[in-house]
Order: C-alpha cells, then structure tokens, then sequence
C-alpha cells in the first residue's frame, strides 16, 4: 500500500489529538523509535509463604500477556538478609536500560511481540529477593515503538493512525499491557490468599495502582565521628620496623640503650607473627561439608523441595552437581529409584555427568 494514502485521514486524526499529548505530527518524517519503562516493587510479608504460590502468580501473569517466556532459578543469600536485595537497571549495549538481579530467588523473563508487525514490542521481567520477615517482588517492564514514514518497516504508518485514531476514544498503544499485567498478578496473589503491598512504582501516575509507604526500614552504615583535636595523642609513637626487615649494626648502636632494646623486642614480635602468618597460610583449609538440616535450608532457599524425587532427577539430567549433591546430603531422595527404567546413576553415566557419577557411587547408588 501506498504509504502517501493513509497521509490524509492520519493527518486529521492526529491533528485532534489534545495539545499536551504526543505530537504526531512531528513524528510523521523520519523515522523515530520510543521506549518507555515501568518497574514496581510489591512487598509480600510472612516468613511461611510458598515460593511455588508466588512464582505461579507471577508466571501467569506473564504467560497472559507475553508467550514467551522463561524462569532461571537464582541463589538467594542464607540464612535470609534483613533487608532484602533490589533489581539492578543497568546499560545495554545499546544505550536503553537493562534490568539486573543478583541473590533472586526466581527471575521470570517474557517478551510479547504481538505487535511486532506493526513496530512494537513489551519486555518483562520479575525478579523475587527473599529477607528475614518475607519477600520482594521486583518488576521491570520496557515497552519499545516504532513511528515514522522513513522507518523500514512497512506496518508502522498503518500503526500510528490507528494509535491516533484510538486515542481519539481514549484507547492507548500495546503498552496498556503492562497495567493489566500488574492488576493480573495482584488479581492472582490475592486469590492465592497472600497480602501485598505495592511499596514502589515509577511511573506513580499508573491507573488502579495504589502506592503504600514503605515501613521496612533500609540499613544504614553507621556514622564515622571524627575525634576533637583535643582528643587527638600529641605525643610521637614509635614506628615499628617492617616485618622480616632487619636492623641496621650501626644505627642500633647510636640510639639509647631503651629505644635500642624497645627496637630489638619489637623486630622480636614482627618475625613471630610472620611466622604465624606464614603458618596459617600453609595449612589447607578444609570447607565444611553442610549437614542433612543444613543441606535441606540451602535447597528450600534455591525454591526446590528436598524430598522431590522429580527435582532430583531434574538436577541430575541438567548437570546441577551443587542442587545434586544437597539432595543426596538432604537425605529425602532415593538414589537407587528408577523413572522410567532408569536409575539416577545411568542417567547421569547416560548424560556424560562425571562429577554428578562420583557423587552418587560415593553415596552408594547403583
């Protein structure tokens, strides 16, 4: 089609549109590329919730509004921190913002290019940050689009008229999608019998959504007082000589017989911390092999069940050797249990798992 068609009735549409809104008039030559952001933060109190019930609500959420999608396991801090940990928004190399998580629980990643054809698409992401009294439900979303007659894609002209039409009866772009997406998951966490609270939201403006104060407090380091001059030692200490230094014949010899021998005493001392220091650090240190309460702890905290026998075998089939090895640690699996025909110790031979191999015949599978 031919893109100088749509010029007419796009022109009058857009030239309706109210003064403080986009103008897309200036957007018609050229091209032009938009992105806008969305992050909130839903605080979710209760040290006996279940991560299974959260994940799903946030997974559904996502999977309505974005087909693809993807949840990463994370590696949480333990025991939990006071304070919970935050999502990070970092540089892509493209120059637009890139949301990071370090210490999650769980991260679930969707894309929903729907609209793609027509020049837009909505990023999401959730990230859970587990603390002492409960969790935290971070949530980035970057909508991307596309405008302009010189941009290649063909579609885009189409789009902008029926975006400027639309916004003539109060409909808005694809973005929309990212409001419904929130009201869905706190739709999904309230049946689920769990209290929310959305403690904070970027942009504040969204409409339904009810921002609350915050009341879990942020540590903060502790203030560092300067001393008084008057409190300040006026009188010269001595400096120690540099370990494994020796003291020069002649200028031990011109010093006081006191401040010869106080020299002397401390040379004494820096050889023998140096000899304890080069000690310790010949001696191996041996790690601590977690016992079966310690085992099941880091596993609950990795969201995994230590007597899952499916999430074993999962693990095995991955080449988790880490969430293997606490599992057989744990003690709430069966090494010898066969799915399918196949015992966990011919999956992993099967599956090229050295490491995970040694694990079970040390643990006495067969």
């Amino acid at each position: 089609m031919n893109p100088l068609r749509l010029l007419s009735p796009m022109l009058l549409a857009l030239a309706s549109l109210s003064a403080h809104a986009q103008n897309p008039l200036t957007e018609i030559a050229g091209s032009t590329f938009r992105e806008k952001t969305v992050y909130a933060v839903y605080d979710l109190p209760g040290k006996d919730l279940k991560v299974e019930a959260i994940e799903s609500a946030a997974l559904d959420a996502v999977r309505t509004y974005a087909r693809n999608s993807q949840v990463r396991q994370g590696i949480p801090m333990t025991p939990f921190p006071e304070y919970p940990g935050q999502m990070t928004i970092g540089t892509r190399n493209s120059g637009g913002p890139k949301p990071d998580c370090a210490g999650e629980v769980f991260s679930i990643e969707g894309l929903d290019k729907s609209m793609a054809k027509y020049g837009e698409a909505t990023y999401h992401r959730f990230c859970l940050f587990p603390y002492a009294g409960g969790y935290r439900l971070n949530y980035f979303a970057l909508y991307g689009q596309q405008s302009g007659v010189g941009n290649a894609n063909p579609n885009v002209l189409s789009a902008m008229l029926g975006r400027a039409m639309g916004s003539l009866v109060g409909l808005g772009d694809s973005s929309v999608t990212i409001n419904k997406m929130l009201e869905r998951l706190e739709s999904n966490l309230h049946d689920a019998g769990m209290n929310y609270k959305l403690v904070q939201l970027h942009p504040k403006d969204m409409t339904g959504r009810v921002l609350l104060e915050d009341d879990l407090v942020r540590p903060t380091a502790p203030a560092v007082t300067a001393l008084p001059p008057s409190a300040v030692p006026v009188a010269v200490q001595p400096q120690p000589t540099p370990i494994n230094t020796p003291l020069p014949a002649q200028s031990a010899a011109a010093l006081p017989p006191e401040l010869a021998q106080l020299q002397l005493a401390m040379q004494r001392q820096n050889e023998l911390v140096r000899q304890q220091m080069a000690a310790k650090q010949a001696t191996p240190s041996v790690p601590k092999k977690p016992n079966a309460a310690d085992a099941r702890k880091e596993l609950t905290a990795m969201g995994l069940q230590y007597f899952s026998q499916e999430q074993f075998m999962a693990a095995i089939r991955r080449g988790d050797s880490m969430a293997v090895d606490l599992f057989i640690t744990g003690g709430g699996v069966d090494l010898n249990a066969a799915t399918a025909g196949a015992t966990p110790l011919k999956i992993a031979e099967s599956s090229g798992h050295k490491e995970i191999v040694a694990l079970l015949k040390n643990a006495g599978a067969n």
